[in-house]
């Protein structure tokens, strides 16, 4: 199995070219098709209409977001060209939340962004990321908003507990998976965890299925006082493991029509300093 057609997400703001560093990196390391999806945030023509005077300010609004989209395009097709690669480019001007997540389900892999704490209305709403992670059905790759964007995957981190999301990620993540020098299997307990012969025999049966890919792990397990803070132990292990990227199930709880984010995926979704490979 490896990636070949890969879905990177570009924006208008200040790490989308590092992005598309990133990504025709790996699209070059597994000799695969590299689509450029461009979106941006674009408010209500209602909200600037119902103003007196306020139209002439909505079409320069457009003007100056079709140069910023013309001119990301034109950065895109370069790289490719330079980078000698094949791929397509591919626009949206109006909410592009929908049509992200259907592009993504014909992807194997998405690569996106981290929100930063600057970001401003350039980039799609809050929480848009969360929900591409929780409907797409692909893995998402989410590269932190801060720091250099190194290669990853030479160290690789899964974060284990046996249940359906982390296996969906673990397969997921199976082409970086075959390729990384160290893997390790990570092991969070807290009050409520499985019992410690329980959590032994999950170790042992994804040592084997891992085995038979030719990936050798080793195991490490940190200790959380509760479900609350474990994803806070979860990124204080990473700061000190020298890993490059986190292999993680993504998990929800439905409350009325909303889908709130369990407390390790919110953290890594907005705090990890390393990517991370979300599958749920």
């Amino acid at each position: 199995m490896s990636y070949k057609t890969v879905l990177t997400y570009l924006d208008p703001g200040d790490r989308a070219q590092a992005r598309l560093d990133f990504s025709l990196q790996l699209a070059r390391e597994f000799d695969a098709h590299l689509i450029g999806l461009y979106t941006t945030f674009m408010p209500e023509a209602r909200e600037y209409f119902a103003v007196a005077g306020c139209a002439r300010h909505y079409d320069g609004l457009c003007d100056t977001r079709r140069g910023r989209r013309d001119a990301a395009e034109e950065a895109f097709r370069h790289a490719l060209g330079a980078a000698g690669r094949g791929g397509e480019w591919i626009a949206f001007d109006d909410h592009a939340e929908q049509p992200l997540i259907r592009r993504s389900r014909h992807a194997d892999l998405l690569i996106a962004g981290q929100a930063g704490p600057d970001d401003d209305a350039q980039a799609l709403r809050k929480g848009f990321l969360e929900e591409v992670v929780l409907t797409s059905g692909r893995p998402v790759l989410v590269l932190p908003y801060a720091g250099a964007l190194r290669p990853a995957g030479k160290s690789i981190a899964i974060a284990w507990d046996g249940s359906r999301e982390a296996a969906r990620a673990v397969h997921d993540a199976m082409p970086f998976l075959a390729r990384a020098g160290r893997v390790t299997v990570l092991r969070i307990r807290t009050a409520d965890s499985a019992r410690p012969a329980a959590l032994g025999a999950q170790g042992k049966e994804i040592d084997l299925m891992l085995a038979r890919h030719a990936v050798n792990v080793d195991y490490a397990q940190a200790t959380s006082d509760s479900d609350e803070t474990a994803g806070d132990t979860l990124l204080s292990w990473l700061a000190s493991s020298g890993c490059d990227l986190v292999v993680a199930g993504a998990y929800s709880h439905p409350q009325w029509k909303e889908h709130w984010l369990g407390g390790v995926t919110r953290a890594l979704l907005e705090s990890a300093t390393v990517p991370v490979l979300l599958s749920h």
